[in-house]
């Protein structure tokens, strides 16, 4: 590591990787879990540094973590940050007003997207 790295005010080393960073890494590995160590190469920084970004984290409740040896812990995103699909704002569905049908009858499989989408005739 560089001795010239940036210290603050008061002789702490300024952070150079951000929380977003460390979730983003962990979207990148291979395995449904990470560690530390790994998230530190990934990150070009200590698994130090790394795994005090993941203990914020975790108080956030954004990772988990389980320790499964003696000094291995393996870190996950929860469910709300695993977010595969993101929300399409120029989707139609944003546009369609609200069935004005009755409330207690259930909605038929094949009427779901009409519903959805607006598609339907009052």
């Amino acid at each position: 590591m560089s001795q010239d790295r940036e210290r603050n005010d008061h002789g702490q080393y300024v952070g150079t990787i951000s929380l977003e960073d460390v979730l983003e890494a962990i979207r990148q590995t291979d395995s449904p879990v990470a560690t530390a160590k790994e998230l530190g190469e990934l990150l070009d920084c200590s698994s130090e540094a790394a795994r005090q970004k993941l203990i914020t984290l975790h108080e956030q409740g954004r990772v988990e973590r389980r320790t499964v040896g003696a000094n291995a812990v393996v870190w996950w995103l929860t469910d709300t940050e695993d977010t595969t699909a993101e929300i399409n704002p120029d989707d139609p569905f944003w546009d369609a007003e609200a069935h004005a049908g009755d409330e207690d009858e259930p909605v038929g499989e094949d009427d779901i997207d009409d519903i959805l989408y607006g598609e339907v005739e009052s």
